[in-house]
């Protein structure tokens, strides 16, 4: 197969990736047979994919739905898949994700080593592709489970996947093994199981239903083989239904809000269970202020903002990404520590308001503009279309320094106090934040001046709300 050209996002995108994603431990290499084979595996939701690409040894491709590759087809498809059983009231927000991640899915899934794996008649093309892969050498990944359960560990296989074997058969004259794979994400293991090889001269359907009940029964022995602990499994159920690999022996507890907000009442908002409620008003004051200073401060009183950098760093459309996911962690964040840490969210949102006053009695102080956006886009695109939408409604002044930036250092700063959720995910935030604060530079909405005069404001903050700088533990460190 020819070596596909990898983008600067997508090498950008793996880099933080294989920063922050653990890898796992690779058993049973010996069981691998020295010629091409396929390997069947468990799903584990996004981590059997994610694990695999990064990190499973040799040359190798993986079979990928087709849909998360056409940027068109994304948002359906990832919706009906991922999140269409979550509850109702929660579902719109994951429409809107569906449509958020759609340019990145392309992008990842379009430059990853994968086979596109469709359910019509391009089937055949995919088979192909998989006979050719094969015969060059590289063996190929499939996670085939469906959403009917085989038992507590795996979901039936998809039987179809098996005929390649035949394909491979007459384009090569040799006979392909099937190599069960069980991934352990909470164990930081891939197992390796021992391989089984197709027979050409027996039944197709008889081969199908060999092959697999043979690869889900050695994936559930090698499931139960290993230490205890909670299996993903391959539909996104709640966390609380994982399974375990020794049924009935693990748990996982429910995690309950620290406040039973079901409680307030209008009458009880000063007591000191929901007093913490009236910092959101903070979020008012500062549309307010926010309507104000951008209607009544003229576009010729504001001081153009600008710098050299400025004029080196391109305009990039992939960046608009971060920089919308920038609501999204600050609607997560503050529901998260409503929730589970209170005193971590008033900490947020005292930074939120303090850093908020601050850059307002900037702006009025010292009307500020950026006159770096783009006359015309360089690309018409669903990107550039948001982006588009974006300038719309916000306007170029009120920009220094950059609340986007403010905010996001807030809020890594505060995730990196919480002492309840994994390094891996405080990391994660760190990443985040520090992405979303490039990114407003690439999009074009602020200057890097903007940037820069946001660190003495969050310094300000971090003094105020959290007293004496403390240096942050390491985010790989036990909690």
């Amino acid at each position: 197969m020819e070596q596909k050209k990898t983008s600067i996002m997508y090498k950008i995108i793996r880099f933080f990736i294989l920063l922050f994603y653990p890898r796992p431990q690779v058993e049973g290499i010996e069981n691998l047979p020295e010629e091409p084979t396929i390997i069947v595996g468990n799903h584990a939701q996004i981590h059997g994919p994610i694990a695999c690409e990064l990190y499973f040894p040799g040359e190798h491709y993986i079979w990928c739905a087709g849909e998360m590759m056409h940027l068109k087809d994304v948002p359906a498809y990832a919706y009906r898949d991922f999140w269409s059983g979550k509850p109702k009231y929660i579902r719109w927000f994951y429409k809107l994700v569906s449509y958020i991640i759609a340019p990145l899915s392309v992008c990842v899934f379009g430059n990853a080593n994968t086979i596109a794996v469709y359910r019509d008649r391009r089937i055949i093309t995919t088979f192909k592709e998989t006979a050719n892969a094969l015969a060059n050498g590289a063996n190929v990944i499939i996670f085939p489970e469906c959403y009917e359960p085989y038992n507590h560990i795996v979901h039936n296989f998809q039987e179809g996947f098996v005929d390649i074997a035949r394909i491979y058969y007459k384009k090569t004259g040799k006979e392909v093994s099937f190599v069960p794979l069980y991934m352990a994400p909470n164990l930081r293991k891939m197992v390796i199981g021992k391989p089984i090889r197709y027979c050409v001269e027996a039944d197709k359907q008889e081969e199908r239903t060999r092959i697999c009940g043979y690869l889900m029964d050695e994936i559930t022995k090698i499931a139960c083989n290993l230490p205890k602990h909670t299996v993903i499994p391959y539909p996104n159920v709640p966390k609380k239904e994982y399974p375990s690999n020794i049924p009935g022996e693990v748990k996982r507890k429910k995690r309950t809000p620290v406040v039973d907000y079901r409680k307030l009442r209008p009458s009880n908002l000063n007591t000191p269970e929901f007093s913490h409620l009236k910092l959101l008003l903070g979020w008012v004051g500062y549309f307010v202020m926010y309507v104000l200073t951008e209607n009544l401060i003229p576009v010729e009183r504001c001081y153009p903002v600008h710098c050299w950098l400025d004029d080196v760093i391109p305009f990039c459309e992939w960046f608009v990404i971060p920089y919308v996911l920038w609501y999204v962690l600050i609607v997560v964040s503050l529901l998260y520590f409503l929730l589970y840490n209170v005193e971590n969210f008033k900490n947020l949102q005292k930074y939120i308001i303090i850093t908020q006053v601050v850059a307002m009695a900037v702006y009025i102080i010292f009307p500020n503009r950026q006159d770096l956006r783009p006359a015309v886009f360089p690309r018409d695109n669903i990107l550039t279309q948001l982006i588009g939408f974006i300038y719309s409604v916000d306007t170029n002044t009120g920009v220094c320094p950059s609340l986007h930036v403010a905010y996001s250092i807030g809020i890594a700063s505060t995730w990196l106090r919480e002492k309840s959720v994994s390094g891996w995910w405080r990391g994660f935030v760190v990443v985040l934040a520090a992405i979303i604060s490039m990114s407003v530079a690439f999009v074009k909405q602020h200057s890097v001046v903007d940037i820069i005069a946001a660190i003495p404001l969050c310094l300000l903050a971090e003094w105020i709300v959290f007293g004496k700088p403390r240096k942050h533990r390491e985010l790989g460190a036990e909690t």
